[in-house]
């Protein structure tokens, strides 16, 4: 698990702000939970920004996020283009040059109506990612904390974190940044609520004062979560569309209702956002209890009396969580006649089996992706708008507050 000294750990302010690393990219096609193939970027820290740069191994191995997308993000702007906004540069950005690996992806044909679908994406990528760790001619190699993964979403990819944190034993701590939830796709998210429910590890669930799309979703999610580590947070004067990009500031999807006006920039809205999910991060995957007080302690109850926050909530239990068996099948079986021997070999059997029921897993679910695809292919194009991902072009921004 990566680790900092105390003098090295920012302020609050610094936590909001640009951190010491640059930012390297990658990018590279990746097969999705939907209908085919995305692209990808993982975003490094670097001795240089820019496609391939040197990696900074400086403070190596680097906790790894995987970043699932809101959908409807992609086509929500003006021009209907898609920009950097809308891919969650912000978000990606912060995160690398606070030292992590970030894996993000493009939704793409069906992926985007499912959190379910998300949650599958996601548990590839980290796949993914323990790949491109090992790979010899790649600047990710020997760059990733394989022990220290997190899942960060956005709207309807937030819903997909919460499940993915339940299945994938490998994450160790889920954002939720204004979790998406449709009541009229009941089944759907039904299936992510029973997810949701089985969430173990540390949760930050982040949301918009004003936000009018996914009324009550957060605190939905939050409520579900079972009790242990959980915070709840919710930003003054945001909105549902700001944390998607500038661009998306008055999208409406249809038979949803409009969002709410904001009461502040998205750019202020980006930051609070980046200072909360990077202090939580840091917390729960780095060890750093100190940064906990930006979250429910001294500082995150001064911006609540300063009205920098509308709601903070808080329920207390293991932080950070243990870290999982690593090295994947061989390393795991390996390990287990240890543990016999040291009398733990109920824990080393537990060990193995988790590991192998990984594997088998995701053959089943790549073995399903694939059968999927290709019925879809036989179907051909749904009939008609997708609720979840086609909103009609805003005439518009609307004025500033």
């Amino acid at each position: 698990m990566a680790t900092e000294s105390s003098s090295d750990r920012p302020s609050v302010a610094a936590l909001g702000a640009e951190g010491p690393y640059r930012v390297g990219e990658l990018e590279l096609p990746f097969r999705t939970g939907g209908t085919g193939f995305t692209l990808a970027k993982i975003g490094y820290p670097a001795l240089e920004g820019g496609p391939l740069a040197h990696a900074d191994k400086s403070g190596a191995p680097y906790p790894a996020v995987v970043l699932a997308p809101a959908t409807w993000s992609e086509t929500g702007t003006k021009t209907g283009t898609k920009t950097a906004a809308s891919r969650l540069d912000w978000l990606s950005r912060h995160l690398v040059q606070h030292g992590y690996v970030v894996f993000r992806y493009a939704p793409e044909g069906a992926l985007g109506t499912d959190p379910d679908l998300h949650a599958d994406t996601i548990t590839d990528a980290f796949d993914r990612l323990v790949d491109a760790d090992q790979e010899r001619f790649t600047p990710l190699r020997g760059l990733v904390d394989t022990s220290a993964f997190a899942a960060v979403g956005v709207s309807a990819g937030a819903a997909g974190a919460l499940a993915a944190a339940a299945r994938d034993k490998r994450i160790r701590a889920v954002v939720g940044i204004a979790p998406g939830r449709n009541p009229k796709e009941a089944d759907t998210y039904a299936l992510v609520d029973s997810a949701v429910a089985a969430v173990r590890v540390p949760a930050l669930i982040l949301a918009g004062q004003h936000d009018k799309v996914s009324s009550g979703a957060a605190l939905h999610y939050w409520d579900l979560i079972p009790q242990g580590y959980k915070v709840y947070l919710e930003i003054s004067g945001g909105n549902h569309a700001q944390f998607l990009g500038p661009g998306d500031a008055d999208v409406r999807r249809p038979g949803q209702p409009r969002d709410g006006k904001p009461g502040i920039p998205a750019a202020r809205q980006h930051a609070l956002a980046n200072l909360y999910a990077t202090a939580f991060l840091n917390a729960a995957l780095k060890g750093h209890a100190d940064y906990e007080a930006y979250l429910h302690g001294e500082s995150g109850r001064a911006a609540l009396d300063e009205g920098v926050l509308s709601d903070m909530r808080h329920v207390p239990g293991p932080l950070p969580m243990p870290p999982p068996a690593s090295g994947g099948v061989f390393a795991a079986a390996a390990a287990a006649p240890v543990g016999a021997a040291l009398g733990n070999a109920v824990q080393a059997g537990a060990s193995l089996l988790a590991t192998l029921d990984h594997r088998v897993s995701v053959l089943v679910r790549a073995a399903g992706a694939g059968l999927d695809r290709r019925l879809a292919a036989l179907r051909g194009p749904r009939p008609g708008p997708n609720t979840l991902t086609d909103p009609p072009k805003p005439a518009g921004p609307p004025p500033l507050p």
